[in-house]
């Protein structure tokens, strides 16, 4: 079952709504306002709402709630309004799949979509773009599930069997979550570099080039399926020496307190948005 015959089925998933389309494009230009912003904000209510929660949040929360858009666009700032637009966006195309946790995949996601955004900034590279490749990374995992459901338990009894994600869809497919990942990200027009990233995931240099980008989105993902089972600060260093992508990245052992710091905050934010 190759790729092409899966995204055959692509007319089977919610299409993303026209005015968070437009607010998502919005709120990555370059030139944006935030007068604007709240205006198209305005105009979709779950998205309004999610802004209000995550804006009077442990996270975000200073002193009195704020009771209006325009108040929450401007305590959280362009940064965390881009994170929340693209994370309410998918989770209100994908309301519900069957056969899938949508509570443990937002979880997930979040956490590594945190992890992504945190490495970036040791990198110095961009925050907000390796937030939104995190949020996007396992998007092909949805088109799985939501087209062939009873293949998608297939795949889970591979992966309990020792194989790898990529390896047990590969089995099942003949493809995996980051080539259809990819694919779907460019259908929805999301960036040329956002698409290479989540497709190239599982193998960030290809050829002669090399994606920083997909190789943040990898080694993020390593450390939140690993990290929590390392006992101590030497279990830890001793694994990061083994992962490929934290040398490819240029990471140092200052990863290692980055990471304890903010584990377990993407999975906090999943939960205030669900």
């Amino acid at each position: 079952m190759a790729t092409a015959n899966l995204l055959s089925h692509i007319d089977k998933l919610p299409k993303i709504p026209k005015v968070v389309q437009e607010l998502m494009d919005l709120v990555n230009s370059d030139g944006s306002d935030m007068n604007q912003i709240s205006e198209k904000m305005a105009m979709d209510q779950v998205i309004s709402a999610r802004v209000l929660r995550l804006s009077n949040s442990a996270h975000f929360g200073r002193g009195r709630s704020v009771s209006s858009v325009d108040e929450a666009v401007i305590r959280l700032g362009l940064g965390p309004i881009r994170t929340l637009v693209t994370a309410s966006a998918l989770m209100s195309t994908f309301p519900k799949i069957e056969g899938l946790d949508l509570n443990a995949f937002w979880g997930s996601t979040f956490e590594v979509a945190t992890l992504c955004k945190s490495v970036a900034k040791e990198l110095k590279a961009d925050q907000n773009e390796a937030f939104t490749a995190g949020m996007l990374h396992n998007i092909g995992d949805l088109l799985i599930y939501t087209v062939y459901p009873d293949k998608a338990q297939k795949v889970e009894l591979h992966m309990e069997a020792g194989k790898t994600k990529p390896e047990a869809q590969q089995i099942v497919l003949n493809t995996d979550n980051a080539e259809l990942g990819g694919q779907l990200a460019r259908s929805w027009k999301f960036a040329d570099t956002l698409v290479d990233a989540i497709a190239h995931q599982y193998g960030a240099v290809q050829g002669d080039n090399f994606s920083q980008l997909a190789a943040i989105i990898n080694f993020s993902s390593k450390v939140d399926d690993k990290w929590d089972d390392l006992v101590d600060g030497e279990a830890k260093i001793t694994w990061l020496n083994h992962q490929l992508e934290y040398s490819m990245l240029g990471l140092n052992e200052s990863i290692v307190e980055t990471i304890d710091d903010i584990r377990g905050a993407g999975r906090e934010m999943a939960d205030s948005l669900l």
